[in-house]
């Protein structure tokens, strides 16, 4: 039986150590020790509002005692290929042209990623940074510091009991002053390195290279990227499961809403997996992968994919769009996207004028890339996507995302109310906006008085 457990570590009685001996004092330590407490369920409160703490709702279905870690009987059959046997045109003609997933070896042996994403080192580089762990009920961002995340994933009381744990999935990591020093320590591989979509620019461009990191049973749910883009995933440490369906698959088949079946991946792998395996199962078998460290895995565009740590994972991830896959994109950015597409094809037009031609050919008969009219749009990729959640903060019956692993589930628009006149605020919209500041300024610690000077 082959199975991974979380890591073992000691990180959080050196933190306790360390304390104690700058100030030799049992205070100072508790004090130190219960101000982390207070972050962490700060975090977990704001990433999964529907979970109680005091309830055990983190912990109620028990998939820490199960096996879901377990890799016993599960078939790889994903093809690998080392990046020394695989040019960059053999990989578009094999794999990217006919969207057909592979994992590939070798591509970040040379990164300085391979050598120092551990987390020793980041802890001492960067154990003060905060790294996004998920998103609040309204859409904000919910970070922790990293010293503060460890400490979760090993503390007893919390990621090695809960269900689902928390999962540093950062899209920003490479832009924000305490952590973009991490974005020089890996290349992106030569295979993916042609990305038309940075002809929209780094504004307009929806979000697109992920930090992830997180211990066993945390992950991405089952979704498809966005706007048909593909994905490549390389794995610095750890063990990842992979369970990908092809294009075209039936959401109600393989993403049923009933209820008992969470977003996250545990849950789908505990109650939805087993299905797949039955011989009455209606739709395509899902194909199996166990990536290892120093393994990159390729999604292609329309694939559900979702994904479940093994272990404590560190990888990182981008979302990226091709010549070979650039019809199937621009047909779901148009129609997703138009504004964004607009000036997207204004860029194309200067640079590539051969894919603005096509773009255009493609506007004129009003189909996507497979020849189906734009109005009766696939089932799955644009509606159902996103690029990388958040996944394993993600809620029940949120559409999901783009992963981890390039993975992202975001919930579903709300609809607007009306818009009052110009220079009219209702009463409601006062209250409404004022609860709004002041649930944010609790959550991030705001001293006691100010928020009896909001409430007040």
């Amino acid at each position: 039986m082959r199975s991974f457990e979380p890591l073992a570590s000691t990180l959080v009685a050196k933190q306790i150590k360390k304390a104690g001996a700058a100030t030799d004092s049992d205070d100072t330590v508790t004090t130190s020790f219960r101000r982390r407490e207070r972050k962490i369920r700060a975090a977990k409160r704001a990433a999964r509002g529907e979970l109680s703490i005091t309830k055990g709702d983190w912990r109620k279905h028990g998939f820490a005692k199960s096996n879901v870690l377990s890799t016993e009987g599960i078939v790889d059959s994903v093809e690998r290929v080392h990046c020394s046997e695989l040019s960059v045109e053999d990989f578009v003609e094999r794999f990217e042209r006919p969207r057909l997933p592979v994992v590939i070896t070798g591509l970040c042996d040379t990164w300085r990623a391979a050598k120092d994403w551990n987390e020793e080192t980041l802890l001492q580089r960067y154990g003060d940074h905060k790294f996004k762990v998920g998103s609040d009920d309204d859409g904000y961002a919910v970070r922790l510091k990293l010293k503060h995340y460890l400490a979760y994933v090993h503390d007893r009381e919390h990621a090695p009991a809960d269900d689902s744990p928390l999962y540093i999935f950062d899209g920003t990591f490479a832009d924000r002053r305490g952590s973009r020093g991490l974005r020089r320590e890996y290349e992106v591989p030569p295979h993916f390195r042609e990305d038309l979509m940075r002809l929209a620019g780094d504004k307009r461009r929806p979000p697109y290279r992920w930090l992830v990191m997180g211990p066993g049973r945390s992950g991405s749910g089952l979704h498809i990227d966005p706007l048909a883009t593909s994905a490549w995933n390389a794995l610095v440490q750890g063990h990842k499961r992979w369970a990908l369906f092809p294009p075209g698959t039936p959401r109600h088949v393989v993403l049923p809403r009933e209820k008992g079946l969470e977003r996250e991946a545990v849950s789908w792998f505990t109650r939805m997996y087993p299905r797949t395996q039955a011989p009455d199962w209606p739709t395509a078998r899902p194909i199996d992968i166990i990536q290892g460290p120093g393994e990159t895995v390729y999604v292609p565009g329309g694939w559900w994919h979702t994904v479940l740590n093994l272990d404590l994972t560190i990888a990182v991830t981008h979302n990226y769009c091709s010549t070979s896959t650039f019809p199937a994109i621009w047909a779901h950015t148009r129609r997703g996207r138009p504004k964004m597409s607009a000036r997207w094809l204004a860029q194309i037009r200067k640079e590539r004028p051969d894919l603005a031609a096509l773009a255009d050919e493609l506007a004129q008969r009003g189909e996507d890339e497979d020849g189906t009219s734009s109005s009766s749009s696939s089932s799955s990729s644009s509606s159902s996507s996103s690029s990388s959640s958040d996944s394993s903060s993600s809620r029940s019956g949120d559409a999901t995302s783009a992963d981890e692993d390039g993975e992202v589930n975001q919930p579903p628009r709300k609809q607007l109310k009306p818009n009052p006149p110009d220079g009219v605020l209702s009463n409601t919209d006062r209250r409404e906006g004022m609860s709004r500041r002041v649930l944010r300024r609790f959550r991030t610690g705001a001293p006691s008085w100010r928020l009896r000077m909001k409430l007040a």
